[in-house]
């Protein structure tokens, strides 16, 4: 475990610490539990994760046209739709 310092507004620690008591638990469980809830709560798909982790991979290379690619890609689509109008 890591141990870090959190500030609470007082009225959160008050509400923390009757928890603690009625569940008889410590306070640091009930935080470490509500974190994991939140992280569960809140995570990211792993197809949200992938595409972040993958955000700006070939932002450097230089054998890359990527915005030829998409126009062409375009061009080609706009040229489709012309010849079956």
């Amino acid at each position: 475990m890591k141990r870090t310092q959190i500030y609470l507004q007082e009225s959160q620690k008050e509400e923390l610490d009757k928890l603690a008591v009625q569940k008889g638990k410590a306070l640091a469980e009930l935080i470490r539990e509500a974190v994991d809830n939140y992280i569960t709560k809140n995570k990211l798909s792993k197809t949200e994760d992938h595409i972040i982790e993958t955000s700006g991979l070939w932002k450097n290379r230089e054998d890359i046209d990527s915005g030829g690619y998409v126009d062409g890609l375009r061009n080609e689509l706009t040229k489709r739709l012309e010849d079956n109008s």
